[in-house]
């Protein structure tokens, strides 16, 4: 008697946790959810749940992910076994969910325990994006620009495909401070970024490199092509300075330097020779 009581408590606290526990084979059928389960996937009830496959509620692009992770957890050694991966969510808006494989396997399949990390996530990727990205432009700053730089450089090596590195420097910027104030000038670095954006390709990464500098890799683009992007992007900046009735036109000096398909140049090469480029220009 005392053995079925204990049992039927066990039953209950495992049936209201705020945590999802639910039983899988390793092809994800289901045998069992309990009621936050039901909750996470919208399940009208826990009957609803059972022989429903758990793939099915898993983003499309995630299923494999899902898939591998339910044949390791039938392994001994999988005991830290656990995934995050995004399903539709009740209300058609992403969520993120991660499963762990509980250490209790039969010859059927596991328990898992499933748990909402949509907050999470959102904190995660909120934090990254202010690590990566410059508060007043938007634009990547110096770390951010470096790791996709480098990614893509990378990619491009592979690809055997022509890169341009273009390093840009406003103009009389410590004259703008000086006479018109820092707000000024921040509003001068905003403008500037918004042109940048406008003026290339959403695929080219754009960076406040630091001050008034910026840096663009131009991803895929032939070295001929410098002249049309630099003077398309100056006149924007003409036009800009026009829209915003500013007392000055916004003026830049642009260096570039470009890697064709076979060379071999890393990032702080590239960045090297377009500065080396923009100074020269400067001293015209």
């Amino acid at each position: 008697m005392r053995g079925d009581s204990l049992a039927a408590k066990c039953k209950a606290l495992v049936e209201n946790l705020p945590d999802g526990v639910c039983f899988s084979d390793p092809q994800g059928s289901l045998f069992y959810g309990n009621k936050s389960f039901a909750q996470l996937f919208c399940f009208r009830d826990t009957e609803e749940i059972l022989n429903a496959s758990l793939l099915s509620y898993i983003h499309s692009d995630d299923r494999p992910t899902v898939e591998e992770f339910l044949g390791r957890m039938m392994q001994s050694e999988y005991g830290k076994t656990v995934v995050q991966v995004r399903t539709p969510g009740c209300d058609s808006h992403e969520q993120w969910i991660e499963i762990r494989a509980v250490n209790t396997i039969t010859e059927e399949g596991a328990f898992l325990v499933v748990r909402d990390v949509t907050s999470y996530k959102t904190l995660q990727e909120e934090l990254l994006f202010q690590a990566l990205t410059d508060e007043l432009t938007g634009l990547y700053n110096r770390r951010g620009f470096k790791m996709m730089a480098e990614q893509e450089l990378r990619h491009s090596q592979r690809l055997e495909t022509e890169v341009m590195m273009l390093s840009i420097d406003i103009d009389s910027f410590k004259v703008i401070n000086d006479t018109f104030g820092h707000g000024e000038g921040d509003r001068v670095l905003s403008l500037v970024a918004k042109t940048l954006r406008a003026s290339f390709r959403s695929t080219d990464i754009i960076a406040r490199w630091g001050g008034d500098e910026f840096l663009v890799l131009a991803l895929d683009a032939p070295s001929g092509t410098v002249d049309i992007l630099t003077d398309r992007f100056k006149q924007s900046l003409v036009d800009i300075s026009r829209a915003n009735a500013l007392p000055f036109t916004i003026e830049v000096t642009i260096g570039s330097a470009s890697r064709e398909n076979t060379m071999i140049i890393g990032l702080e090469q590239l960045v090297q020779q377009a500065d080396r480029a923009m100074y020269a220009c400067k001293r015209r």
